[in-house]
């Protein structure tokens, strides 16, 4: 018997995708007495990659509404186990489908004033969440409001500490700091190039760059521009383009030291917003 059985948890559903267990898997539980839901979240030790991930996102704990609660972790002789407060919500891509193209300005609006004190929380604490795309921001409208939540921790990091690991993150969605594991040049302008890549996506419906090849999506995400969608609103590619700013190496950055990497992608990264308030505030 698991040791959620034993805390008087029965299984629900699965919530992560059968087929993408790479990194664990995450499952529903409701606690057969109280009615009470959680999120249970487990990966086999073997899985060196995926343990790691999920003992870094138990370090952070939250309570705060938007960010993680984390209620208990439990390691056995084969998996560890993360037992966290379940968040209601579509995911925010699930949410967006639903959105008449009339109304996509005013609930983008909505849902970056949603986000704005999660994400205040996060510098407020100098945490970098590090891996910002639509299937960690859910959205629940209750009432007329919407209130968005912050999920998946695995990569994030705080500030001053940056942890030795391998490179983790959505490609599709990562600033170049991040895919070229700078973490000391990432900021809280790191997380906000990734939210307008998310915003990106919502408008066109598609990513930037489509690219099978990694090592081709990856030189583009480094160094190739993201150019004006012809369908985006010149007012809100003006917005997005200032988060989404990169340096154009000329020289590929493995034929570089870190150091000259360093002093290429610093200077670019402050020309960025230097916070998701920033952004709020020039989309208000």
């Amino acid at each position: 018997m698991e040791f959620w059985e034993v805390e008087g948890y029965e299984f629900v559903r699965r919530l992560s995708r059968e087929n993408s267990t790479r990194f664990g898997e995450t499952v529903l539980l409701q606690h057969k007495i109280s009615g009470k839901e959680v999120v249970l979240k487990s990966v086999d030790l073997s899985k060196n990659v995926g343990f790691e991930q999920l003992q870094n996102e138990a370090k952070f704990d939250f309570n705060f509404q938007g960010l993680p609660k984390l209620i208990s972790s439990h390691l056995s002789s084969e998996k560890f186990f993360l037992l966290k407060e379940y968040a209601e919500g579509k995911t925010l891509m699930e949410y967006w489908l639903k959105v008449k193209r009339k109304n996509r300005l005013t609930e983008l609006k909505r849902i970056i004033a949603a986000l704005q004190p999660v994400f205040s929380e996060l510098e407020k604490r100098e945490i970098i969440h590090c891996d910002i795309k639509p299937e960690n921001i859910l959205v629940d409208e209750r009432n007329g409001e919407i209130y968005c939540s912050l999920i998946d921790f695995g990569l994030a990091f705080h500030k001053h500490e940056f942890a030795i690991r391998k490179t983790l993150f959505q490609l599709a969605y990562a600033p170049p700091e991040i895919i070229l594991n700078q973490l000391d040049c990432a900021d809280f302008h790191s997380d906000v190039f990734s939210f307008c890549i998310v915003v990106y996506r919502l408008w066109t419906g598609k990513l930037p760059f489509s690219q099978t090849n990694p090592a081709l999506l990856t030189q583009l995400q480094i160094t190739y521009p993201i150019e004006k969608p012809w369908r985006m609103p010149k007012t809100v590619w003006l917005i997005l383009e200032k988060g989404l700013r990169k340096h154009q190496f000329t020289t590929s950055p493995n034929r570089m030291t870190n150091q000259e990497v360093k002093n290429v992608l610093l200077p670019n990264n402050a020309r960025r917003y230097k916070s998701f308030t920033e952004l709020a505030n020039a989309f208000d």
